[in-house]
């Protein structure tokens, strides 16, 4: 099973989400949150119930050049509520091993 590599590029108006699925297929649409006023994060969240068809576990980068997550409160609040949302999506996809582990308890 591949991983989707989630690239997420911190800027200091926005933060943009690259997700490159690993398998040869395209890379899908990067998503974009302005973090100037409220943030919307239905994008992302739309995104990843798309992603969620096909059973593959995010893996997550953050390119920071700026260390921006370091030094503004709200950039570092996004960035925690965006690892918080990333750990549970990877919660509801099963591994093959906990596939068959499922199927061994039938």
């Amino acid at each position: 099973m591949n991983n989707i590599i989630v690239t997420n590029t911190i800027e200091q108006d926005k933060i943009t989400i690259n997700f490159d699925p690993q398998d040869g297929t395209l890379s899908f649409p990067s998503v974009n949150l302005t973090t100037t006023g409220d943030i919307d994060l239905n994008p992302l969240i739309l995104k990843l119930t798309d992603l969620l068809e096909l059973d593959n576990k995010l893996e997550i980068q953050y390119n920071d050049t700026h260390s921006l997550a370091d030094t503004d409160s709200k950039i570092k609040l996004v960035k925690e509520t965006l690892d918080d949302i990333y750990k549970s999506f990877n919660q509801n996809i099963l591994t093959e091993d906990e596939i068959v582990k499922e199927d061994e308890d039938f």
